[in-house]
C-alpha cells in the first residue's frame, strides 16, 4: 500500500511539473520523419519559441509560469505546423526514450 501512495505521489509530482518548464521534442511524437529532421524542426521551433518569449509582452513583463506559457504555446503551435502530433500518454511519452 505505502509503494502505490508513493507511486501516486511521484505521478502527480511530474505531472505539475509540466507547467513550470519548457516543452521539448520529447513531448511530440516523431512521426514518419527522420531523426535528423525531427531534430532540425525541434531546434528551429525551439529558437522560435524563444523569440516569442524574449520579444512578446507577454513574454517580457510577466511571471515565470506565464513565460513558459509563451514559450509552450509557441513551441506546440511550431510543431504542429511542422505536422508532429503531441504524445498525450505516458504510454506514448516513454517512446522518446526507446534506444
Amino acid at each position: 500500500m505505502k509503494r502505490q501512495a508513493l507511486i501516486l505521489l511521484c505521478v502527480l509530482t511530474a505531472a505539475g511539473c509540466g507547467r513550470w518548464a519548457d516543452l521539448d521534442s520529447d513531448a511530440f511524437a516523431q512521426g514518419q520523419a527522420s531523426q535528423e529532421r525531427f531534430s532540425l524542426d525541434a531546434a528551429a521551433c525551439k529558437q522560435a519559441a524563444e523569440n516569442e518569449r524574449s520579444y512578446s509582452i507577454r513574454g517580457l513583463a510577466s511571471d515565470n509560469v506565464e513565460k513558459h506559457g509563451v514559450f509552450n504555446r509557441a513551441y506546440a503551435a511550431c510543431m504542429k505546423a511542422k505536422g508532429y502530433a503531441p504524445r498525450t500518454s505516458l504510454t506514448n511519452f516513454w517512446e522518446a526514450y526507446d534506444l
